[in-house]
């Protein structure tokens, strides 16, 4: 039912390119091997009514494997910061997987690669 719903929320395919007042993934390549570069996903969101987000992690079954972290300090200019680890929580495995982030109306979607 996770992947019905995945597919269909009304979204913007992939977030637009970075802009005044737009969201998007900071990398969509994760290498999480502990060299502190492209260890984690990054999503920058727009969020000028500082509303409810809801940022998830999901398999390409649909099945929710994580919740993204709001990172500490980095609501500035209506923008939040938030991070997935693919390493906290249980170690996932390399591949493919989706996100989510919900703003208001807005549903934000995209994908992610693992490669270990």
């Amino acid at each position: 039912m996770a992947a019905a719903a995945l597919l269909l929320a009304p979204a913007v395919p992939f977030c637009a390119a970075s802009g005044l007042g737009r969201s998007i993934a900071m990398n969509k390549l994760v290498t999480p091997n502990g060299d502190r570069r492209n260890d984690t996903f990054i999503f920058r969101c727009y969020n000028p009514r500082d509303a409810a987000v809801e940022a998830k992690i999901f398999n390409l079954s649909g099945i929710e494997v994580a919740t993204m972290n709001l990172l500490p300090g980095n609501h500035s200019d209506f923008f939040y910061t938030f991070s997935w680890d693919p390493n906290s929580g249980g170690r996932k495995p390399g591949g493919v997987y989706l996100y989510q982030v919900r703003v208001e109306t807005s549903v934000l979607k995209g994908t992610i690669t693992v490669i270990r």
